[in-house]
């Protein structure tokens, strides 16, 4: 029963009734908030059309085998499974300093390739994806540069609520960035009506600020992005190239479905690939359009059953919050029709909230003390034919902090038969706008305006 269920609201989730172009009011939201992308005053990988890059390489499989040596928009999905499996090549030591140098905004018109995504609530997100033909590694001492790679998508999006902007999202290297930041935290320009995105120095991650950022803290060495003003400033307001969300995409718009690899395979033979999977030449990334968006990756052909927070379908980085200093937190939330559907053909009548608490590390000098430990607060009632609740669990004990929430549904109070959607991370701050620093809080309010769904 639980596998028929669940394969009728996957089908109805990934091939929606209705699919249509950007709406004219939709492309003027994307125009209304379009950032500005600063560069490094020191880039030299700039971004570029996606044919620009085309042009320039062949599709090949895991061997070097030539597909296709002539690919275009049209054509890049026309192999087998629309491309899986295989790699978009070319010569890296020439390119670098050729035409993987890219197109340089400030002299050349290029693209920001932009998808709109109406959701439930009055949201519609924004992402506004930067396409560069090539990501700059990093330089580590005894190892030399590693992580270079051919083809590099990143993105900052911005979320909107009935026609205002709320957050901004900063992503870098798939799970990093800056992450979500409230609108009043956001550095603007145009009379402080667009956000800016600081663009990291080779690798093109997207950062809220100017500055210095650790990704990686391994033993031996760090891997960091490095932003900076004063160099290259893309207001890409006319530069959009605007898609629905979601889509189908046919004709010179058929580069979208490719889910093949947009770079290089990458190499083994490193010395130290044994302790570290990166040798000087990584494989390029997955398109924009990609496997946490409809559930297919490389190849795979089954859907995922949880949203990525790399996912346009999903919520952003983080959900927010305002730190509190109550006895309890206080969460207002949405259940999709699908989870309501599950709990009453399972015959599951409870929802449960369940509230992580991390406790908050103390300095010390040993970086094995600073490990944290987690523990969990639930609270339960009863499942209604509504779709909005509102849950207060006990805050956490002192010293410990809200991280992630999750919500689910049990068939008794005891929680030893549930059903549950993946956590969301959580970020608290301040009422004060003064204070723009993440909290260490206690107890939280949130108004989580993503619909909780199970797939």
């Amino acid at each position: 029963m639980l596998s028929s269920i669940l394969e009728s609201i996957i089908f109805s989730l990934c091939f929606p009734a209705m699919l249509a172009a950007p709406t004219p009011e939709h492309i003027a939201l994307a125009r209304k908030y379009a950032p500005q992308w600063r560069f490094h005053s020191s880039e030299v990988y700039w971004p570029s059309t996606v044919e620009y890059f085309l042009a320039g390489v062949k599709e090949t499989d895991a061997k070097g085998n030539i597909i296709d040596g002539a690919v275009t928009t049209s054509n890049i999905d026309d192999a087998v499974n629309h491309g899986s499996g295989s790699y978009l090549t070319t010569d890296v030591k020439s390119g670098k300093t050729g035409f993987l140098r890219g197109q340089n905004p400030s002299t050349t018109a290029t693209a920001a390739y932009t998808f709109i995504a109406p959701k439930e609530n009055g949201v519609v997100d924004i992402y506004y994806w930067l396409f560069t033909p090539f990501n700059e590694g990093k330089k580590v001492a005894l190892l030399g540069e590693i992580g270079d790679h051919v083809g590099d998508w990143e993105r900052m999006a911005v979320r909107t609520v009935d026609g205002i902007a709320t957050q901004v999202d900063y992503h870098a290297h798939s799970s990093d960035g800056s992450g979500t930041v409230p609108w009043a935290h956001v550095v603007k320009f145009d009379n402080d009506q667009r956000p800016v995105g600081y663009v990291a120095k080779g690798s093109h991650g997207f950062w809220a600020t100017a500055g210095t950022f650790t990704y990686v803290d391994a033993v031996v060495f760090k891997l960091q992005d490095y932003t900076s003003d004063g160099g290259v400033y893309w207001d890409i307001k006319e530069s959009l190239v605007n898609f629905a969300y979601p889509d189908t995409f046919s004709g010179s718009l058929g580069w979208l479905n490719y889910k093949g690899y947009w770079g290089n395979i990458g190499q083994t033979n490193c010395w130290w690939y044994h302790f570290h999977k990166e040798c000087e030449i990584v494989t390029g990334p997955d398109g924009p359009y990609r496997p946490d968006v409809l559930g297919s990756v490389s190849g795979a052909s089954t859907v995922t059953t949880s949203f990525s927070k790399d996912a346009m379908k999903g919520p952003l980085s983080q959900t927010l919050g305002i730190a509190s200093t109550k006895k309890t937190s206080s969460y207002t939330f949405y259940l999709d029709a699908s989870a309501q559907r599950v709990a009453s053909d399972l015959e599951y009548p409870l929802l449960v909230l369940q509230q992580t608490c991390t406790s908050i590390p103390e300095p010390a000098k040993d970086r094995n003390q600073t490990e944290s430990t987690t523990s969990t607060i639930s609270a339960i009632t009863n499942l209604t034919g509504a779709n909005k609740f509102t849950i207060t669990p006990s805050a956490c004990a002192t010293n410990f902090s809200v991280t992630s929430y999750r919500v689910g549904v049990c068939t008794d109070d005891m929680l030893m038969n549930c059903f549950w959607a993946p956590s969301r991370a959580l970020r608290a701050y301040s009422t004060d706008p003064s204070d723009k620093g993440i909290q260490s809080a206690s107890a939280i309010t949130v108004s989580d305006l993503d619909n909780w769904r199970w797939w």
